[in-house]
């Protein structure tokens, strides 16, 4: 916590001023140590999520854990595919990247996977577009 930080080896990070303001609306005094520790408990409490994601594949900087889906639509029917372990396997085939499986699923054409991707990792409760995640 930052009480243990020598106070010359610190970084600011923006937040927004709205999120600041309730933050300090409520804890006047206390605004650094009060996001100091939501940050120290949330990192605690994916520490053991972290450590269990183990299998999976990568996507540029974007890490997929294994069970990870991945969908696009096309021609007006949603497709799916399912991250294994360093595959992504679709139709009874494997794939080494999302690219790949997307120009695939797309009967074989050229397709910018960022923007026709959505993404559903297992830990999340809905999909996202891929290109959320650059």
């Amino acid at each position: 916590m930052l009480s243990n930080v020598d106070l010359d080896s610190f970084i600011c990070v923006p937040i927004s001023s709205e999120l600041y303001q309730a933050v300090a609306s409520r804890y006047p005094k206390g605004v650094s140590e009060i996001i100091d520790y939501a940050v120290s408990d949330f990192l605690d409490r994916i520490e053991l999520d972290w450590q269990d994601v183990q299998l999976g594949t990568k996507w540029g900087r974007l890490f997929l854990p294994e069970g990870t889906l991945l969908r696009t639509k096309y021609r007006g029917e949603y497709i799916e595919a399912k991250v294994g372990d360093e595959v992504i396997l679709w139709n009874d085939d494997e794939y080494s990247s999302v690219a790949s499986v997307t120009n695939a699923m797309r009967n074989n054409t050229s397709n910018n996977a960022w923007k026709v991707i959505e993404i559903k990792r297992p830990s999340d409760s809905r999909w996202q577009i891929a290109d959320n995640f650059r």
